[in-house]
């Protein structure tokens, strides 16, 4: 009899533990599946992460370009400057601050350019706009003045509409002014000032036209064109209003 009890008693222990094993299984189940989906799944994480470290290297390298060509244009950007300055007869300031004769400094380079009052020499404009900008804008950095002035000519005559078309017609007046064409100088700053009246160099335009008309014996006209510098840009760079006083007193305006 007690041992009937006691195989009753096993019987209903383990119907009761049933349910137990049933979820436990199924939970092991549910992790080996969870398992088996982040194995299948890791090759695809480990290959969008390359993929990440790829793309960061590549900006990476990206920006270090970036900063270089930044340097390059910066650097490309003073020596146009130093170029301008001398074209207009401004030589670098030495260290006293004073400014050297207006035209010493590049009249040998011109003359240089030019042998025997020789022509321009061959200028081969490339058909890109940006490649032939860039062309003359060399031309003009290696003190080549002579053909730097046919090659912003013939920008100018080919690409009349592009973006760099302003500073192509801005740089062929100071290459005029360098090759003491006065005349084409002052024809070319009217002809800059009233197609781009809103530029960024409008005040440094007006100072070389009235250097033209100076240069050209015609004071009333440059007296007029440097007073309207002043009035109409009299916050314009430091540099350009000293400029257009210092030329002001060379022809006593008034």
């Amino acid at each position: 009899m007690r041992n009937i009890s006691l195989a009753a008693a096993l019987v209903l222990s383990l119907a009761a533990a049933a349910p137990a094993f049933a979820g436990t299984k199924e939970r092991i189940e549910a992790l080996e599946a969870a398992v088996a989906s982040l194995r299948a799944s890791q090759p695809a994480a480990i290959e969008a992460n390359a993929k990440i470290d790829r793309l960061e290297a590549e900006v990476r390298g990206l920006t270090g370009r970036v900063e270089q060509l930044t340097f390059e244009l910066e650097q490309a950007r003073a020596r146009l400057d130093s170029v301008s300055a001398a074209l207009a007869g401004e030589a670098p300031q030495i260290l006293s601050g004073a400014p050297a004769g207006p035209n010493d400094l590049i009249a040998n380079e011109i003359s240089k350019s030019a042998p025997g009052g020789s022509g321009p020499g061959e200028v081969s404009l490339p058909l890109d706009p940006d490649a032939a900008f860039s062309y003359a804008s060399d031309l003009l950095l290696a003190g080549d003045y002579a053909r730097a002035e046919r090659a912003f000519q013939m920008f100018v005559e080919t690409f009349p509409n592009h973006p760099r078309t302003a500073d192509a017609r801005f740089r062929l007046g100071e290459v005029y002014l360098a090759n003491s064409k006065n005349t084409e100088a002052a024809d070319a700053f009217i002809g800059f000032i009233r197609a781009y009246p809103q530029s960024a160099r409008g005040a440094e335009a007006y100072l070389k036209l009235g250097t033209a008309f100076s240069r050209l014996q015609k004071p009333d006209e440059a007296c007029k064109v440097f007073k309207t510098l002043k009035s109409k840009y009299p916050n314009a760079a430091l540099a350009v209003l000293q400029r257009t006083d210092a030329e002001m007193g060379k022809i006593s305006c008034k």
